[in-house]
């Protein structure tokens, strides 16, 4: 764990996005959520992406911060960790979330956490504060999916089958594999989850929010890491 001093008063601090920042050239990255990229686009940044940005900025203002590694450093040598602010034990990750500058992106095993976040999500959404209220960002339906590959998405529908096949479990959404909105995980995940009382067989028919980045791998694919990326709806 390390405490940083008053940022803005002994180190040099910089907001990078709206989840990632710097401390004396040292990148941290805000494990749980995702920002709008300035990326995403190629030469144009993501809508609201300055305004993420400009949010993290003011919490990190003047702010000593408790931070928390909790994953494995990114390939390009960035922290990621949880980080609160020692005057009121706030994390930035809720604050963020909860001002519609980012949204959840689960990545760790506090599962509890991810749950505040969710649910902190879903009031900013409905309140359309921050990057909810640009149409870039809506939620998709499963049967019109195609509009949200190459970007980090929220997708929702229902689950029409729950097959096994290859070493992967498929939830898919349509009638054609090939065309329609598929999430899936790798057999070891889904066995893992499944020892822990979370059996993705049992969606069959069931109303799922799905959200991960979404590839073309026949039709829209988002690939399955962590249970919290399944909401039942």
């Amino acid at each position: 764990m390390v405490v940083s001093p008053s940022i803005g008063q002994e180190q040099n601090t910089a907001a990078l996005a709206g989840d990632r920042f710097s401390i004396d050239g040292q990148e941290f990255h805000l494990a749980n959520i995702i920002a709008p990229s300035e990326y995403a686009l190629g030469a144009r940044s993501a809508p609201y992406f300055e305004g993420a940005k400009q949010r993290l900025a003011q919490l990190l203002a003047g702010a000593a911060l408790e931070i928390v590694d909790v994953a494995a450093k990114t390939r390009w040598g960035g922290r990621v960790v949880i980080a609160r602010r020692v005057d009121d034990k706030q994390s930035l990750q809720h604050l963020l979330i909860s001002a519609g500058a980012a949204r959840v992106a689960p990545q760790t095993d506090d599962h509890t956490t991810i749950d505040e976040l969710l649910a902190l999500e879903n009031e900013a959404r409905r309140s359309r504060r921050g990057l909810w209220s640009r149409q870039f960002y809506k939620i998709h339906n499963a049967q019109s999916a195609e509009t949200a590959i190459g970007a980090y998405n929220l997708i929702e529908g229902t689950v029409l089958r729950a097959v096994r096949a290859r070493g992967r479990f498929y939830l898919n959404f349509g009638d054609d594999y090939k065309t329609d909105f598929t999430a899936s995980a790798p057999s070891r995940a889904y066995q893992r989850w499944k020892k822990n009382d979370f059996d993705i067989a049992l969606f069959e028919g069931a109303t799922l929010r799905i959200r991960g980045f979404v590839n073309r791998i026949n039709g829209p694919s988002i690939d399955l890491k962590h249970r919290k990326q399944i909401e039942l709806i």
